[in-house]
């Protein structure tokens, strides 16, 4: 089946642009993304695809070239000239107005009409170490350190600290995405679960997600679903809460594979797959199936996926060890029949709190049923022999 994707890509690049192809890049700082080690990543206002990483912010523009920022090199962006606080950057996010904010283990930076403000001073921000930034209408909301959340709006910032009255029952938030669908700030904390923030246009009051019954706990990690609603998940369980509250599931690891696997990521496509980065490549849901299996024997260089970031272009970015590339998604990924398809459905998902280490020696071996490891890799490097050497157009340079 690894054959089928390897000459759809061909037939792709041949009949579309090169940047309509599969796309992977080493970092290199002046030509490409500065580093391999991708924090967070959002769309820009002008087609471009902005990075954190810890070497610095790497842009990737429309035009398909990178630039590249960090303490030693600043320079002039589209948001304004930016001299970066640290190499290491932490979170990225654009507010209302299209400004950029940056986050730092040691500070906060933003633009406005008078250029780029630091805020570094710990009695305003509690603790410097920003964890993740999240825009919701025209207010800014800021996780820090262990010190729970603050939100800035209208050049007012305020602090809502641990167990404190408006109910934020956490310490440290990791991840925050917004419901629009029901107007709702969903966080994420490292240890105490997932909680909300519904209609802030009143009183504040944080409340406790449930599933059956109970304060979910063991969930760290809070993405958007763009169909409404947002998901959640662990390195074992996707689950997911629907705009009127209800927490279902989604996917166990079991369902992705019967290896072991471990999920480090997911993003929703805007046709409906859910895209699953883990530690055997990356998976496509459909919601009762998986009809998509991506490794590195396709292109991307290792099945050690960490992360996935859709782009305004319907681009899926992902960063594996060393690299940084994207898969594009013209009429939906399921159509090139990348790999076997599951007839799997959805099990009963239990929540597991309990997450070990998986070292890289123990990952799932790469088979695919009906081919042979090293099969489907040598059948690439043929076609691409009988192809007189057009690699090019299959994978950026």
């Amino acid at each position: 089946m690894h054959r089928v994707l390897i000459l759809s890509l061909i037939v792709l690049s041949l009949l579309v642009p090169a940047s309509s192809a599969l796309y992977i890049k080493e970092p290199d700082f002046y030509t490409g993304i500065a580093s391999a080690g991708v924090k967070d990543v959002t769309n820009g206002l002008y087609g471009d695809v902005i990075f954190a990483t810890d070497y610095g912010i790497s842009v990737y523009t429309e035009d398909g070239t990178w630039y590249s920022l960090n303490p030693r090199h600043p320079g002039e962006t589209a948001y304004g000239w930016l001299t970066p606080l640290d190499a290491m950057v932490s979170a990225i996010a654009l507010d209302a107005e299209g400004c950029l904010w940056i986050g730092y283990p040691k500070g906060l930076q933003f633009g406005d009409e008078a250029g780029y403000q630091v805020i570094d001073d710990p009695v305003l921000l509690k603790n410097r170490n920003i964890n993740s930034i999240t825009r919701w209408g025209d207010e800014m909301w800021v996780a820090t350190g262990r010190a729970g959340l603050l939100r800035y709006h209208d050049g007012n910032w305020t602090w809502y600290k641990p167990f404190g009255p408006e109910g934020l029952e956490c310490y440290t938030v990791l991840s925050m995405a917004v419901d629009a669908a029901s107007d709702a700030l969903v966080i994420g904390s490292e240890k105490d679960g997932i909680q909300v923030l519904k209609n802030n246009s009143g009183v504040i009051s944080f409340e406790s997600v449930t599933y059956r019954g109970e304060p979910l706990r063991g969930i760290s990690e809070v993405r958007v679903n763009p169909f409404g609603g947002v998901y959640l998940f662990n390195r074992t369980t996707v689950l997911q809460r629907t705009p009127d509250g209800e927490v279902v599931p989604v996917l166990d690891s079991g369902s992705l594979s019967a290896f072991p696997v471990y999920i480090n990521d997911i993003a929703a496509t805007p046709d409906g797959m859910l895209l699953v980065a883990s530690t055997n490549g990356i998976y496509g849901w459909d919601g009762m199936n998986v009809t998509l299996h991506i490794t590195s024997g396709d292109g991307i260089r290792s099945n050690a996926v960490k992360k996935l970031f859709i782009d305004a272009a319907e681009r899926c970015w992902f960063v594996v060890p060393g690299n940084v590339g994207y898969i594009p998604l013209p009429a939906g990924l399921a159509s090139l029949d990348l790999s076997a398809v599951s007839t799997q459905t959805t099990p009963e998902v239990p929540v597991t709190t309990a997450l070990p280490e998986t070292p890289q020696e123990t990952l799932a071996p790469e088979v695919t049923p009906g081919v042979t490891p090293g099969e489907s890799q040598g059948a690439l490097e043929r076609v691409w022999a009988s192809l007189g050497g057009r690699l090019g157009s299959v994978i950026g340079r």
